[in-house]
């Protein structure tokens, strides 16, 4: 059964996914959400998004002097890649994280591939030759995130891909920052304030 956009629709959302939903408006999450909470979120997630995707310099790469949020930005513009390929693979368990970097990185020219859980990411890494390579090391927890990152290692070595691994988590243990980088992450990125910006220059950094 089909519902209309006047229907009230009743949904059960779990903390983790709040938390996550109001952390990326850089907001907490209130005890008591309503609408109007939720659509001021949604509204700063929005307008982050759109500051991100402006945040490409003239020149085609990402201006790292152009702060997360502002109204000071370049046209957008595609990122001149050269030889490197363009395709990114995104895998993260939470749809709105996915979401936002999927619009961030199609209106900076890649290709982007999605997942949410390990395995399939997997299948997808076997089948195409991507540049990059987004991962969460919880998916759902970090077992499942140094399995996918010693997988897309060894795939990596045997084909002789040169993918480069970007590692992110909301996490701010230390001991996963080492742990990462020496299982062969190129980087490693908390989920704080400004992530997504770290996130890109991340991968427009020369390896």
């Amino acid at each position: 059964m089909g519902f209309n956009m006047t229907d009230s629709i009743n949904l059960e959302l779990d903390i983790k996914f709040l938390e996550n939903f109001f952390g990326l408006a850089d907001m907490p999450a209130p005890k008591n959400i309503t609408q109007q909470e939720l659509n001021d979120a949604l509204l700063k997630i929005r307008n982050k998004l759109s500051n991100l995707a402006l945040a490409s310099s003239g020149a085609g790469g990402f201006n790292s002097q152009s702060p997360a949020t502002g109204s000071s930005f370049g046209e957008p513009s595609y990122i001149d890649m050269g030889s490197r390929t363009r395709s990114i693979l995104i895998v993260d368990d939470l749809g709105i994280i996915t979401y936002q970097l999927d619009v961030l990185f199609k209106k900076m020219g890649f290709e982007v591939v999605i997942s949410q859980e390990i395995y399939d990411a997997i299948e997808k890494y076997k089948k195409q030759d991507f540049g990059y390579a987004i991962i969460d090391l919880f998916i759902p927890t970090e077992r499942e995130g140094f399995i996918l990152l010693d997988e897309l290692k060894k795939l990596a070595l045997l084909c002789k891909l040169n993918t480069k691994i970007i590692v992110m988590t909301a996490s701010s243990k230390p001991e996963y920052y080492t742990k990462c980088l020496n299982r062969g992450a190129d980087a490693y990125i908390e989920k704080t304030a400004g992530w997504q910006k770290a996130v890109i220059e991340a991968c427009l950094a020369n390896k």
